[in-house]
């Protein structure tokens, strides 16, 4: 995957270290990490360097290709790819409260998407969200996906199994 993305109001990077206060405190936010399945809740300044810290080696691997989301104001939320065992691709995403009802979701995640298609396939890509997380479920039904089906995953924020409605790539939208 490409290491920079840009889109008309964005620009998808590889993390840096300068990015770990930023991210810090848009993650320590519960309104955000009770939607994520990896987010850790609360998201200390610590939990961000060690993040970002991993991040060249995992994308080295083939492992997981995040990217900073960043504006005109900075960064804003991450968007990225994670390889499974089974040769599918899930792309996830968050955006910080403050950034949200803005479309950053949709144009980041729709700018991953296309890099990913092009070196995965389509046929490859997956994705889900809570069930309660209706925007996300807007995002990626804009962006071509599909609902599958249903299954319970753990979410570290809330340290429980949560409802995640289960998606793949139909046909990516333009």
């Amino acid at each position: 995957m490409r290491e920079e993305l840009k889109t008309e109001r964005l620009t998808l990077r590889p993390l840096c270290r300068d990015d770990a206060e930023r991210l810090a405190r848009l993650a320590n936010n519960w309104n955000v990490a009770r939607m994520l399945s990896r987010m850790p809740y609360p998201y200390s300044i610590d939990l961000a360097r060690d993040w970002i810290g991993k991040q060249e080696a995992m994308r080295a691997e083939g492992e997981e290709f995040a990217y900073a989301i960043a504006n005109g104001e900075g960064f804003i939320g991450t968007c990225g790819l994670q390889a499974h065992a089974d040769g599918t691709h899930e792309i996830g995403y968050w955006i910080g409260e403050p950034y949200w009802n803005k479309g950053y979701a949709s144009e980041a995640a729709r700018a991953v998407l296309g890099e990913a298609v092009a070196r995965f396939g389509a046929e490859t890509l997956i994705s889900g969200h809570f069930w309660e997380n209706h925007a996300s479920g807007r995002v990626l039904t804009k962006l071509g996906f599909r609902y599958t089906g249903e299954d319970h995953r753990w979410c570290l924020a809330r340290q429980e199994k949560v409802r995640c409605l289960t998606m793949r790539l139909a046909q990516m939208e333009t």
